[in-house]
């Protein structure tokens, strides 16, 4: 999917995200937040979003495409940057392959993000617990995670039963999606089919787990983090169970 991804996704406005996850910054204790490590960075949208807001960035992404796609992206704005300031910029930002449920940093960073509702990849509580645990050893005490959920409204709601079809360039690809309610999965199906070659059609079926807020807040280890926000959205209100998209802002003790 990296080779359309950012085809996929030409509805998200990621200027806007980036906006919204700095004013998040706001809850972070001590130091200003600077250094911002992503999880399932995809191809870097966001990343680039907050290296042109001056932060020092980098990420991760289990999918090799996908973080090579974020890493050329970023690699572009450090060289455009350095020949408009004639100066080496003092961090450069990367992205590389790298499973979010485990994963180290070198320092610790002042946030950890993941976005998207890529926490919902977390299949199982043992893999989410893995992933909290991961991100509390990569922030510093005072630091943040800030991650959003898919809610089980926003599945039933916007997608039951989903159907699209699209062409990029030379590729089509048929997306299927559905909710599975006692089970608590949504999938999305693609099948991926090369116009041009006119190969066979590949096949990518992804299944986010899709937890209650209770759940996750259960999740939260008191030793590590204390739950500073849930909002609905990209707002200041409170995320409920009726909301289709919840940020949650932990901070590290």
């Amino acid at each position: 999917m990296a080779y359309f991804y950012d085809h996929l996704m030409r509805h998200v406005n990621y200027h806007r995200w980036a906006l919204y996850i700095s004013e998040l910054f706001s809850f972070a204790e001590g130091e200003r937040v600077a250094r911002v490590l992503e999880l399932a960075c995809g191809t870097g949208n966001l990343l680039l979003e907050l290296a042109q807001a001056g932060y020092k960035v980098c990420g991760l992404d289990l999918s090799y495409e996908m973080a090579r796609e974020a890493a050329a992206r970023l690699h572009k704005f450090k060289l455009e940057s350095e020949k408009k300031s004639n100066h080496p910029l003092p961090f450069a930002p990367c992205a590389w392959r790298g499973d979010m449920q485990n994963f180290a940093v070198a320092a610790p960073v002042d946030a950890v993000i993941c976005l998207y509702d890529s926490f919902n990849y977390c299949a199982e509580p043992e893999r989410a617990r893995r992933l909290l645990n991961c991100a509390a050893a990569a922030v510093r005490r005072g630091g943040l995670f800030i991650f959003d959920v898919c809610t089980e409204h926003n599945c039933r709601r916007n997608f039951g039963n989903y159907y699209e079809r699209e062409s990029y360039l030379e590729v089509s690809y048929i997306r299927r999606a559905y909710f599975k309610p006692l089970r608590k999965i949504q999938v999305n199906e693609f099948f991926i089919t090369d116009d041009f070659s006119r190969g066979p059609t590949l096949y990518e079926r992804h299944e986010q787990r899709i937890y209650s807020l209770r759940e996750i807040e259960a999740m939260l280890d008191p030793q590590q983090w204390v739950l500073a926000g849930r909002f609905d959205g990209m707002s200041r209100r409170p995320g409920t169970e009726k909301s289709d998209r919840v940020h949650f802002v932990l901070k590290r003790i």
